[in-house]
């Protein structure tokens, strides 16, 4: 039995030997070739998308080198570098003034902790009743480091609260009055440490901001088992503090030039400008130095990564827009002409000098970036650091003013590849004509099922009209051979 299938025709003539299968196929190809067209203009729209993917990307690459040089911050900054990283670190940044400095750390910034007495476990009811707790700063008496506890302190309040917490019967456990304190959000964190004892369960109290005005005061109303474990007043008699303080809240106590300073933080960014000090340990009577220069490096290093940005969106562009005259590789956009104008509008940005510069640098070329012939940047070096020693706020300004090089290609560059800006419309443009290219393909293609049903049918017939004539033609010469051989008799 014959059968019938869209491009893989079996069926063979009945009787006359026409080839069925071979004609069929062979026009069939024909019928075809307004398809094969429509599939392969959608393999171009496709490459054309997958190109401007690729250009986009490159663009948004040179729109992020352009953070740094936007704001003057890279080309501004400075470094910190400190002579003994252990006692502490120094980090610049824009505004600092170069020189050196002698810095000698007498007391380190600490956060006050609090340990209550242990308990069993974690998941036994201990009371309710609600949790007052106020922070501030403990002055005056005297403190035992044996018990934990103050005798005639003074305790004044910062006036950040004082906060309530509700202990009830969904939060009574040792493990529940943790994570309520946590909950809270008051600046006070809240753990339990097994210590192995035979009441091993201990809830941990700890003041999360460093500084001397950090310290705890707990009042507790309610059930007597709940005050017991939590209140503790660091002013009133031992007696009345339940809590035992294994860490003292403390201010940082240093020395900068001579100057004594006090700060209730270890990273300090007040003090130095333009530095930010990151104080780790004492160093008392052996003061180290905190260097403050220009960071050049830094500088280089983001013009060098827009310098080699923009040659990687310019190379991207060639490759899309390659005519294939002389590598034989056409790109994908080769004939469109909106795709070179990117180019232009880009270029045109980095051509122009800004207007309203009074420094001794005018435009990209005098701080060693300009225009090689093939059309990419190149950058001396020598030149941009040269600059950036004589004149940083100038160098700074050709790129950060209202109408220096970053700030204007940046605007041009969201315009591009912003959403919905320009590349996305033309990737949408080429899109929809995809998809109109794929209902189409689908009406040929029921077009082509249904030609080729009919070819084969026409050519079926055809194959046993002209079997049935050769029957014919056999019959009647072998009837008139009959003929011929009685009238011989």
């Amino acid at each position: 039995m014959a059968t019938f299938g869209f491009g893989s025709i079996t069926s063979q003539g009945v009787g006359s030997g026409i080839g069925v299968a071979s004609i069929v196929s062979q026009l069939m190809q024909i019928e075809r070739i307004p398809l094969d067209r429509l599939i392969q203009r959608q393999s171009d729209l496709d490459a054309r998308i997958s190109g401007l993917g690729a250009i986009k990307s490159t663009l948004s690459s040179l729109q992020t080198s352009l953070s740094g040089l936007k704001t003057g911050d890279s080309i501004l900054a400075n470094k910190a570098e400190s002579s003994d990283t252990n006692i502490l670190n120094a980090t610049g940044t824009t505004g600092a003034v170069a020189g050196n400095y002698s810095v000698e750390v007498s007391q380190l910034a600490q956060s006050q902790k609090l340990v209550a007495t242990g308990q069993t476990d974690t998941t036994t009811a201990i009371g309710n009743g609600t949790l007052t707790i106020d922070l501030g700063t403990i002055s005056g008496g005297t403190f035992d480091d044996v018990t934990g506890k103050y005798s005639g302190a003074a305790f004044a309040s910062n006036a950040s609260g004082p906060f309530d917490i509700v202990i009830d019967a969904t939060n009574n456990t040792l493990g529940g009055i943790r994570d309520a304190i946590n909950d809270a959000g008051i600046g006070v964190t809240a753990s339990i440490v097994n210590d192995g004892g035979a009441n091993p369960q201990r809830l941990v109290l700890s003041s999360s901001n460093s500084g001397a005005d950090q310290s705890m005061s707990i009042s507790v109303a309610g059930d007597a088992a709940l005050s017991d474990l939590l209140s503790h007043d660091p002013a009133g008699t031992p007696a009345a503090q339940n809590l035992s303080q294994t860490i003292t809240a403390q201010n940082a106590n240093f020395k900068v030039d001579g100057i004594d300073i006090t700060k209730s933080s270890n990273s300090i960014t007040d003090v130095i400008s333009g530095v930010t000090l990151d104080l780790k340990a004492t160093n008392v009577g052996a003061p180290i130095s905190v260097s403050v220069s220009q960071d050049t490096g830094n500088a280089k290093t983001t013009v060098e990564n827009f310098v080699k940005a923009y040659n990687d969106f310019r190379d991207e562009i060639n490759k899309q827009t390659d005519s294939g005259s002389e590598s034989g590789n056409a790109g994908a956009l080769a004939s469109d002409f909106a795709t070179r104008q990117l180019l232009t509008y880009v270029r045109n940005e980095m051509v122009a000098a800004p207007t309203g510069i009074t420094g001794s640098y005018a435009n990209l070329s005098e701080i060693g970036v300009s225009f090689q012939q093939d059309g990419k940047l190149t950058l001396d070096e020598a030149m941009l650091n040269t600059a950036i020693q004589n004149d940083s706020t100038n160098v700074a300004e050709l790129f950060s003013s209202a109408d220096g090089y970053a700030t204007r290609l940046d605007t041009v560059l969201s315009s591009l590849v912003d959403f919905n800006g320009t590349i996305d419309s033309r990737t949408s443009a080429y899109e929809d004509r995809i998809s109109a290219y794929e209902d189409r393909q689908v009406t040929l293609e029921g077009r082509l099922e249904r030609t080729e049903v009919r070819l084969r049918a026409q050519y079926t017939s055809l194959d046993v009209m002209m079997s049935n004539m050769s029957t014919t033609s056999s019959f009647l010469t072998q009837q008139l051979a009959g003929l011929a051989s009685l009238n011989s008799q």
